[in-house]
């Protein structure tokens, strides 16, 4: 009965929406006045002859005019069987996804355009057979690619029930909003949806371009063509005995991916959606270098994170390091106590910090020092002499530098709020930018020197943010200098490759930069050349294939 619903290729505006080029998109009205199509054909003719071609008209009985009458005709032509689709359908009307100024054909057996969004909806027997050849059930993950309205998404999240998990990815900012409209107002109408169906995520997103979080699915509807070359990227993202249905050229093509890694293919139907947008050579390489970026970043985050302590050499941490090699030497302390939070405002302080560039002293309280940087708790523990003193000593570091590290310590003036460096960083660029790139730099330094993990990330983070041509080969050097700050060193890297030839003009071709670290750039360089030589050659295979 599906083939015969479809077939001839009659479904000539199937298309959900995203993914689509506007070219792709069938409208009302355009061209040759309201209520008629390109040809000029009437509305109601086009119903009539859609109601022919799809089926018996006599066995469907009247056009349907309601949600009850829509639902009834597709139980009568045999498109609607299984129960979980049909309850999915019976409680969720097709009408609260159609805008108001076409409700009168929301109960239509066929594709309805939207032109003012940019996307069109499916013919309500083109959702069911999708749904019932797919065979969802609770629990399973499902992908609805073009999303356009919402519909086939919300009717998947409400089959999978709260055990499963949906996710609808469109390119077309007007259905997201559309979208993410119609499920809000569903949920607040349906009592029944919003207890049975799982949280939906509606996504903007190219099916096409890599997964920042490299999820699978059990089923995956897409509402739109699929050339034949970028079906194997469609099919990537499928589980074992995972179930894809796509367009594909005149058909409606049902994929299978067998336990052992087989696929089985079955022609559903002929039909003809509109076409899902390809990304270009150079939108795929460069989404999947930055994916790729953002996670070897965050690796070494989590790696940087884990560290409770620092030990650089003295010649790593830069200038003004003398006696850290003795304070390295020494027994390693014991990890940091728990994160101690003192008032601000809290003057009762028991220690001051001291030095050659710090003319009066810098007031603070021993247990906070202690409890944040590996040096002060090995000096206030160490039972000797000193462990009793009400001054500590900081060669060599400027008034300002120990001054912003104590206020990062306390969370106060510029760094009030401060919980989290990216989010702070963010949020409080202003409050930070009167500070010069050097300071930071010296603070960073400092902080290796009292060995404070927390604070060298949070310069770190803060220096990434910075980095530009002017100085990127500058900070490259710092950070190849102090030695633990692999995400600057990777920030600097990366912008020098990308904007080589600049760098090189403003450096004087690298004049005097120490010979292991053009190596590094060269190497760099290099690697990246290998990745994108190798999608290139991965999207050349696909095209062949196709």
């Amino acid at each position: 009965d599906d083939d015969d619903d479809d077939d001839g290729g009659q479904a000539s505006y199937e298309e959900e929406g995203a993914g689509m080029s506007e070219d792709d998109v069938e409208t009302d009205g355009e061209d040759q006045g309201e209520g008629q199509e390109r040809t000029g054909m009437p509305r109601h003719v086009q119903r009539a002859l859609w109601r022919i071609l799809v089926g018996d008209p006599a066995r469907l009985g009247p056009e349907p005019s309601t949600h009850e009458e829509l639902i009834d005709s597709l139980k009568r032509s045999r498109v609607l069987i299984d129960m979980r689709v049909c309850r999915a359908m019976e409680l969720i009307p097709r009408g609260s996804f159609v805008p108001e100024e076409q409700q009168g054909e929301a109960y239509l057996d066929c594709p309805l355009a939207v032109p003012q969004l940019g996307f069109n909806i499916s013919a309500p027997h083109i959702h069911a057979t999708c749904l019932e050849k797919l065979g969802l059930e609770p629990g399973h993950h499902f992908l609805d690619v073009g999303s356009g309205c919402g519909l086939v998404t919300c009717l998947g999240a409400y089959i999978v029930g709260k055990a499963g998990s949906v996710v609808g990815v469109e390119i077309n900012d007007d259905a997201l909003a559309v979208a993410r409209a119609n499920l809000d107002q569903l949920k607040s109408s349906c009592p029944e949806f919003e207890l049975s169906a799982c949280q939906v995520r509606f996504e903007k997103h190219n099916v096409f371009l890599p997964d920042p979080l490299d999820r699978t699915y059990d089923r995956i509807n897409v509402a739109g063509t699929c050339p034949k070359g970028q079906i194997r990227r469609l099919l990537a993202l499928l589980r074992s005995r995972g179930m894809l249905i796509v367009p594909c050229a005149s058909e409606l093509q049902l994929y299978t991916k067998e336990a052992n890694g087989g696929l089985r293919m079955e022609v559903v139907s002929n039909v003809r959606f509109g076409s899902l947008v390809v990304p270009t050579d150079a939108e795929v390489v460069t989404t999947t270098l930055d994916l790729d970026k953002r996670r070897e970043m965050a690796a070494l985050r989590r790696a940087e994170g884990s560290a409770t302590s620092l030990s650089p050499s003295a010649e790593a941490a830069g200038d003004g390091m003398e006696g850290m090699e003795e304070e390295s030497s020494r027994e390693a302390p014991q990890a940091l106590s728990e994160r101690i939070e003192i008032d601000p405002f809290d003057n009762r302080y028991d220690c001051l910090i001291v030095g050659k560039r710090i003319a009066q002293g810098i007031p603070a309280h021993k247990r906070l020092l202690s409890s944040r940087c590996q040096l002060f708790r090995a000096q206030f523990s160490s039972g000797m002499k000193d462990a009793h003193s009400s001054e500590f000593e900081i060669p060599d570091f400027s008034f300002q530098a120990c001054l912003l590290m104590l206020d990062f310590l306390y969370a106060r003036g510029a760094f009030e709020g401060y919980r989290d460096p990216t989010s702070f960083l963010q949020t409080s660029a202003d409050k930070l930018s009167h500070v010069p790139t050097c300071t930071i730099i010296e603070v960073l330094q400092l902080g290796i020197y009292v060995n404070c993990p927390e604070l060298c990330r949070f310069q770190e983070h803060w220096l990434e943010t910075l980095v530009d041509t002017a100085n990127c080969v500058e900070l490259l050097a710092v950070a190849d200098d102090v030695g633990c700050v692999p995400c600057l060193h990777r920030e600097c890297l990366d912008h020098i490759v990308e904007n080589y030839a600049e760098v090189s003009k403003i450096t004087n071709g690298f004049e005097g930069l120490d010979t292991h670290l053009v190596a590094k750039i060269a190497s760099r360089a290099c690697e990246l050349f290998t990745k994108v030589m190798g999608l290139l050659r991965q999207s050349d295979g696909m095209r062949e294939a196709g």
